[in-house]
């Protein structure tokens, strides 16, 4: 048998590129399990693997009297096998486990073939646990329960709903890319979490079709993205001499084009980043041009004055556009028409700007979770005078609580209008923070 069992070693080991120490440790188990089967004993077999040669050593024990000859020797047996041995000491004795016939040979098998699936498994959910934070590409298996399953050859991938785009529509069989959020361990070593949705879903798609951002010379700065509608990425040069915002265009569109056709459709623009931050809204709006501007730089406020009949394209629909440039630039910023552009008009903007920090819903982040602040504020319950005057069952229902406990943050809204609570104002650099949460 240890013919035969050598040459299953050095078959898998040169297959399966297993590591010989974890080889040995399951011929252990296998040769150890056979002689429980065969003697009836409980004992721990070591194998020895060098120069071509596999050898196994059976523990025994010093005695004086031997009742078992598998588990004990005299002591004059062991000091044959050393000098110095003694009364209680364990001894290895040289052993060939020919007599173990078929069930050793199959029980050793057994447990070589179960080692190698876990080593092999294993493998596979180190080698794509790596793959975590980069794009791969899959061919759609199958839908279950609105939720994509992709197979990734070896492995398979789950894009689940909330992490696919609405518009976005796959076939069994189509080629899909993309983005590896976590790798779990699965049936078959690992399984994917996968998303379309994420920022750096985009950037990684950014930094494999412009070279200038694969080496560093691009540097995206921020993407802000309402999935499947509209995408603002934020671009800087490590090179003076490179363009950021054409680099990542490519020349006729080229560049741009293929990543647009990547995300089906969905509108990209590139901004350049400045630290002025009327330069860098000049670039978020592009091509529209700002008439006019106030900026109150200590709290990040900005009102901006654009052409009038190009408001609306300002706005977005929806006032999607208006809200990734405020996520880009962590700044609150208000539109108005330019002809309406005037310091009366400034001052009831910037009143109406300082109540909503004074009286933002956010200031109860610390007892609702940010995807259940942004679920009040789409059920129209937009700051804490909202949240007072709100329907303990209504507020209960949307943050998922028991009415006791929206009467509770009812009371602590009240105290937080009339001054009895100081709680800060929420910084402008949490805004996209805000925003993104829970989305």
């Amino acid at each position: 048998m240890s013919n035969e069992i050598l040459q299953i070693f050095q078959q898998v080991e040169k297959l399966k590129n297993i590591d010989e120490q974890e080889l040995i440790g399951a011929f252990e188990r296998g040769i150890t399990s056979a002689a429980k089967k065969v003697y009836g004993i409980k004992t721990q077999i070591r194998v020895d693997f060098k120069d071509g040669e596999i050898k196994f050593y059976w523990p025994k024990e010093v005695v004086e009297d031997v009742k078992n000859e598998y588990q004990e020797m005299t002591l004059d047996d062991a000091k044959e096998m050393k000098e110095d041995a003694k009364l209680g000491d364990i001894i290895e004795v040289l052993f060939y486990p020919k007599e173990f016939g078929r069930i050793a040979a199959q029980t050793t098998k057994q447990v070589i073939t179960q080692k190698i699936r876990e080593v092999e498994k294993e493998q596979i959910f180190k080698e794509y646990k790596e793959k975590e934070g980069e794009i791969i590409t899959g061919t759609v298996h199958t839908v279950e329960n609105k939720n994509i399953i992709v197979d990734l050859g070896v492995v398979e991938g789950i894009l689940r709903e909330k992490e696919q785009v609405a518009k976005e529509e796959y076939r069994a069989g189509e080629r899909i890319r993309a983005y590896v959020l976590k790798a779990n361990r699965g049936k078959e070593g690992a399984k994917l979490e996968l998303s379309r949705t994420h920022p750096n879903f985009i950037k990684k798609i950014f930094g494999m079709e412009v070279t200038e951002v694969d080496q560093g010379i691009v540097e995206i700065k921020y993407v802000a993205r309402e999935p499947g509608i509209k995408t603002k990425v934020v671009v800087a040069s490590n090179d003076s001499h490179v363009d950021p915002v054409g680099a990542c265009i490519g020349v006729k569109g080229s560049r741009i084009q293929t990543i647009i056709k990547e995300l089906h459709g969905e509108k990209v623009d590139v901004v350049l980043y400045n630290e002025d931050i009327r330069k860098y809204l000049e670039s978020a709006i592009a091509p529209i041009e700002i008439k006019n501007i106030y900026i109150d730089e200590k709290n990040k406020y900005t009102v901006i004055a654009v052409p009038d009949e190009q408001f609306s394209q300002v706005i977005g629909k929806n006032g999607i556009n208006m809200r990734l440039v405020a996520k880009i630039t962590k700044w609150k910023v208000s539109v108005l028409r330019d002809s309406e552009f005037n310091d009366e008009k400034i001052e009831e903007m910037k009143k109406s700007f300082e109540e909503q920090v004074e009286f933002d819903l956010f200031k109860l982040n610390t007892d609702i979770p940010v995807k259940n602040l942004k679920k009040l504020k789409k059920e129209g319950i937009k700051n804490l005078k909202d949240f007072a005057a709100a329907p303990e069952d209504k507020i209960a229902e949307v943050i998922e609580e028991d009415k006791s406990k929206a009467v509770e943050l009812k009371i602590k809204a009240e105290k937080i209008i009339s001054g009895e609570i100081k709680v800060d104002p929420v910084p402008r650099e949490r805004e996209a923070e805000r925003e993104d949460a829970g989305s």
